[in-house]
């Protein structure tokens, strides 16, 4: 009997502790895993041209995302513009970016986004400047280019969206007398965007 007794002892002391780690045991804090996508669209950009008003210019845009965070985000984005001739001249016209920044989401509400970013990287601009009716001015200039904007973006389904953008994006090309100028451009982008993993939360299954 005292054999017996002990070994109960022995075994409540033993099944105790364990019950009661089980009883107290529940989801574990979040642990955030990024999300990544990437996207591709079409893009317009309205450039000025010194003393000679403004170019439009369409072309490509495509850009990946990490999402580090329900809130925020790392995104390298590129396009290329471009339009045959430039306010009338025969000389071609184009913008080749490559930029990298911030994403902060403004606003998560069902499948709609709301979301800021600032970027910035290199621009290379080709283009022409009217000097009179009769003659231009041009060449292509590789300079900083920064980019800042807003954007909306509405899930169509688990692994797709559509993404608007838009953004005021400065670069610099030449004036009239061959000197260099900052440009104020505006650009408006439609994209389709393909969600290759979504950033998730993951639970433990003890809290220690």
């Amino acid at each position: 009997m005292r054999i017996a007794g002990k070994l109960c002892f022995f075994g409540l002391v033993m099944v105790v502790p364990a019950l009661a780690q089980r009883l107290q045991s529940g989801p574990s804090p979040a642990v955030a895993g990024p999300g990544y996508d990437v996207s591709v669209g079409y893009t317009y950009l309205s450039m000025p041209i010194s003393s000679a008003g403004r170019a439009g210019l369409n072309g490509l845009d495509s850009s990946a995302s990490i999402a580090l965070s329900p809130r925020w985000g790392v995104t390298l984005d590129s396009s290329y513009l471009r339009t045959s001739n430039v306010l009338s001249t025969p000389h071609q016209g184009y913008l080749l970016s490559l930029q990298a920044g911030p994403v902060f989401s403004l606003i998560q509400h069902g499948r709609t986004r709301v979301f800021v970013r600032g970027l910035a990287g290199a621009g290379v601009v080709d283009g022409a400047v009217p000097v009179s009716d009769t003659s231009y001015f041009h060449g292509w200039l590789v300079r900083p280019a920064y980019t800042g904007g807003a954007g909306v973006e509405r899930s169509v389904s688990e692994n797709l969206a559509v993404r608007v953008n838009g953004d005021y994006v400065r670069t610099t090309f030449f004036d009239g007398a061959g000197a260099a100028q900052a440009q104020n451009n505006l650009r408006l982008t439609v994209s389709v965007v393909f969600r290759l993993k979504e950033h998730r939360r993951r639970y433990s299954s003890q809290v220690r």
